[in-house]
Formats: structure tokens, C-alpha cells, sequence
């Protein structure tokens, strides 16, 4: 019998994962290697309030998501402040 006990649930919103990506950005640049990334994302994990035990499984997954993330806006074309009429 299972009284009480949930398993942890690690759940980051698109602001949250979006927000992760910035920082990355912001303290590190836009030119790192994925191994690069992955450090710095893991890093951010260990100083957020229950994702500083994340399992491997979940943690890859996330880097993954928030990797995809960080090489778009590299391949996003700029956008020059154009007045459309």
C-alpha cells in the first residue's frame, strides 16, 4: 500500500525553459559546443529548488529540449527594426 508517496515531478514551462536558455545566452554567449551547453544547463539544475537531484533520464531530456532551443535562435534570421506598410 502506497499511502501519501508521489513520485517527483520535474516540470519547467516553455517561460521557465525559455528563461534557461536566456541565461545561458546572457553569462556564457551563443557559441558553445553542445557539451558546453550541457554543463551549464546541468549547472543551472543544481541551483534550482528541486532539480538539484534530477534524474540522468529527465536531465537529458531537458538539455535536449533547451539545446534545440538555444541553436534556433543562432539560425533565426535577424530581425532589422523595417517599417511594413
Amino acid at each position: 500500500m502506497n499511502i501519501g508517496w508521489r513520485p517527483r515531478v520535474y516540470r519547467l514551462s516553455g517561460r521557465q525553459m525559455d528563461s534557461l536558455v536566456q541565461i545561458v545566452r546572457d553569462e556564457l554567449g551563443v557559441k558553445l559546443s553542445r557539451p558546453q551547453f550541457t554543463d551549464a544547463v546541468l549547472r543551472l539544475f543544481e541551483d534550482m529548488s528541486g532539480f538539484e537531484a534530477l534524474p540522468s533520464k529527465v536531465s537529458q531530456r531537458y538539455v535536449k529540449i533547451l539545446w534545440q532551443s538555444y541553436q534556433s535562435a543562432l539560425s533565426a534570421p535577424k530581425c532589422i527594426g523595417r517599417n511594413r506598410q
